[in-house]
């Protein structure tokens, strides 16, 4: 069990450790996380630092773009412009 400090010098240093804490955790939920499945829908938080996670990363990161539409490709699909007659 955590010994509680007394005093203001305890609370100020209590303060500072909570505020601390909850700068981490703000940290922690905007970094992206790479959750891979199994066959049968186990999910598993793949470590940022493990081999292979920014590659993941980086093709889910597309995946959702081609979802979005936002980068469609180079081409266009009409073929060309066509007059009025």
């Amino acid at each position: 069990m955590k010994e509680r400090r007394k005093g203001p010098i305890g609370r100020a240093a209590d303060i500072a450790e909570n505020v601390a804490a909850a700068v981490r955790r703000m940290q922690r939920e905007r970094e992206p996380r790479v959750l891979v499945y199994d066959q049968t829908g186990y999910a598993r938080l793949v470590q940022p630092e493990a081999r292979g996670q920014e590659r993941i990363l980086e093709i889910g990161e597309r995946m959702v773009q081609l979802a979005a539409g936002e980068d469609v490709g180079s081409g266009s699909r009409g073929g060309g412009s066509e007059e009025a007659a």
